[in-house]
Order: structure tokens, then C-alpha cells, then sequence
């Protein structure tokens, strides 16, 4: 049995408003259930904002918020947690550094009306079309998350929001105006690692599959991962292989590159 991560967007999706789900991902990943291996989202998003229709994909399992959030079936195996005290500490550091967040939790979306950015605002728009809370005050009595993405201009301190984020969170550039802050000491590769142990199964046994710096660690982690044709640089340099784009049948192709199909 061999455990099989995918990224989402970029991955088995494009990276486009267009959101195109190739029928031959969804093929491959049909055939490989069908004989005996585990498939599993692996992504910076958390559960919540993860759509029906790649749900409905069909996966055993998720590793949600860059390791943060591991489920299986119907379980939930791990979640790290901060609390609200932390959580609103981090949202008043965003005002003072110049960060405008989206704040994610497992089970809602948050975000701060009194920092305005466009980009940010296109994001939260995509994420309200989920029937899950979406919350626009960090003074509420229901703002938490679990791990947040910002955006930031030429008048940004990224030095002093780094520092200031240091005991919760690790700090990644996604490149332009766009960073990401997963739980410290958590990652893609951390979450891959958790479930091997679960099962039982050496690190050879898992396949891995991204486009983008997020995706860097666990590309690099992995012996047997593999890059789409669109993917960042970064990615490309950490990956074993390097497919197709995603409408080009990167996945499928790849899927029988290693001869999972």
C-alpha cells in the first residue's frame, strides 16, 4: 500500500479563476483507490475551505493547514490549536506591521475589516461562498484560527512581523504581495510523516504531489515527488520529477511515470 498526497490549487486544479479539474486526475486517483492505495489531500488550506467538488474527488483522508489538521475518514487525528489570546495578539501585530490576514480555522474564516487590501478582499469573497462562518472582527468572542495567509505592500515591516510572529508561526514567501504562516514546526512533510507513522510505512511508500513554495518541504522530503509543469522554480529544483501542466495530464501522466496506474 502507498500513501499519495496532492496539493490543490496549481496541482489538481488551475491555478485560475477557472478552477479546471482535468478528468484524467480524477481517473487516475479512481484508479489508484481501486488498488489498494490511500489518497490523500495535502494542503495549506484548512478543512473547511476545501470545496464538494474536490471532496468529491474521492480521498481517504486530508492534511490540511500545512500539517496542522490531519484526518482520516470520518476522524480527526490531529489539530493544533492556539488560543484566543494568541490568536488576537497576532491580528493586532498584522495591524501594526502592515499585514492584512485571512485568518483560517478548521471550521470558520476570519478577517479584519479595518485592514483593507484588494487582494485580500478577492479571497475572502471566494472563501463566503462556503456555508462555514465567515467573521470580519477580531474582537469577536468568535475569532480563533489555526494558521493565516497576508498581504503586504512596499510599506510592510516583514523583519518586525516576522519577529513578532516567531513563537507561533513560521513565516513563507509565496512570492509578490502574498506570504503564508503555518503553525511552527508543522508542514506538508510533518503531516506525510504522521500518517506513515499511523500506518505503519516507510517514507518510500509515499508519493507527493505540488507546484508551489508551500510544497517545497515536502517535495524535498519525499524521494518519490513530483512538481507540475507550472510550478514555481523552488518547486521544480525540490522535486524528483517534473510533469506535465495540469491540463496536459500532469497527474495522470506522472501517476504513470512511478507506475501507480
Amino acid at each position: 500500500m502507498n500513501l499519495l498526497f496532492f496539493d490543490i490549487d496549481g496541482t489538481l486544479i488551475t491555478d485560475d479563476e477557472n478552477r479546471i479539474l482535468p478528468d484524467s486526475t480524477r481517473e487516475a486517483i479512481k484508479i489508484a483507490r481501486e488498488k489498494g492505495d490511500k489518497t490523500f489531500i495535502n494542503t495549506g488550506r484548512v478543512f473547511v475551505n476545501i470545496e464538494p467538488f474536490i471532496r468529491d474527488i474521492g480521498f481517504d483522508g486530508y492534511v490540511c493547514g500545512c500539517g496542522g489538521y490531519i484526518r482520516y475518514e470520518d476522524k480527526i487525528l490531529y489539530h493544533k490549536q492556539y488560543t484566543q489570546e494568541a490568536c488576537r495578539k497576532i491580528a493586532y501585530d498584522c495591524r501594526k506591521y502592515g499585514f492584512s490576514g485571512v485568518f483560517e480555522h478548521a471550521e470558520k474564516t476570519c478577517y479584519d475589516k479595518e485592514m483593507d487590501n484588494p487582494y485580500r478582499d478577492h479571497i475572502v469573497a471566494y472563501f463566503s461562498k462556503n456555508p462555514a462562518p465567515l467573521i470580519d472582527d477580531i474582537d469577536s468572542p468568535d475569532f480563533i484560527f489555526d494558521k493565516f495567509s497576508a498581504f503586504i505592500d512596499e510599506t510592510s515591516d516583514i523583519e518586525g512581523f516576522k519577529k513578532s510572529i516567531e513563537p507561533y508561526f513560521d513565516y513563507i514567501d509565496r512570492e509578490g504581495p502574498f506570504c503564508e504562516m503555518k503553525p511552527k514546526g508543522h508542514s506538508k512533510a510533518t503531516g506525510i510523516q504522521f500518517l506513515l507513522d499511523f500506518f505503519g510505512l516507510p517514507l518510500h511508500n509515499a508519493y507527493v504531489f505540488g507546484d508551489g513554495n508551500n510544497d517545497v518541504d515536502m517535495l524535498e522530503y519525499v524521494p518519490n515527488s513530483v512538481c507540475l509543469g507550472s510550478g514555481s522554480d523552488l518547486a521544480k529544483k525540490a522535486a524528483a520529477y517534473v510533469t506535465d501542466d495540469v491540463l496536459d495530464d500532469g497527474i495522470y501522466n506522472a501517476m504513470k511515470h512511478f507506475g501507480l496506474i
